[in-house]
């Protein structure tokens, strides 16, 4: 089962309730769910469904775990708390350079795509990111790795380098 976009918001605001906190405004959206800042200055994320919900908060659960604050540079949000019922997430927020979204995260173990599908999808990323900035993307997913922590939501979205910052977003 699939939430909509007022069911997400619906349980955003069923969880800040229950943190007694408020929610400020809605900081993003995607396939896989939604973003809002608290009045604490923190971002509730909840996830459109159980299993995307689940790699997140696994990955997440990991880094703190690991008291893990950056992978190559790049700030991580720090999870704050959770609410499995609503498949809602609280996290920091975090200024570039960051390292967003680990709904499309696997935990110690690589998915099962073909070596075509992985050549593609490394091509694909490659033509998202500027030549310079690649070699810096494949570290962040090599270190990635090297916590058990198989990333592939790579793009300049949820992976944003420090001088792609500007006041207007």
């Amino acid at each position: 089962m699939a939430l909509s976009s007022r069911e997400l918001e619906v349980r955003a605001h069923l969880y800040a309730d229950s943190r007694n906190i408020a929610i400020d405004m809605q900081l993003g959206y995607g396939n896989d769910g939604s973003v809002w800042m608290t009045n604490c200055k923190t971002a509730v994320k909840v996830e459109r469904n159980d299993e995307v919900f689940a790699r997140e908060l696994a990955a997440y659960s990991r880094l703190r775990e690991l008291q893990v604050e950056q992978i190559a540079g790049f700030w991580v949000p720090r999870l704050i708390d959770f609410e499995e019922d609503l498949w809602a997430i609280e996290m920091e927020i975090v200024s570039p350079p960051y390292l967003l979204d680990f709904g499309k995260a696997y935990l110690d173990r690589r998915p099962d795509f073909t070596s075509e599908v992985l050549a593609d999808w490394e091509a694909e990323r490659r033509e998202l990111f500027e030549a310079t900035q690649w070699p810096t993307v494949k570290k962040v997913l090599a270190s990635l790795a090297s916590l058990g922590i198989y990333y592939y939501d790579a793009k300049p979205g949820n992976i944003q380098f420090a001088e792609e910052s500007n006041d207007d977003s």
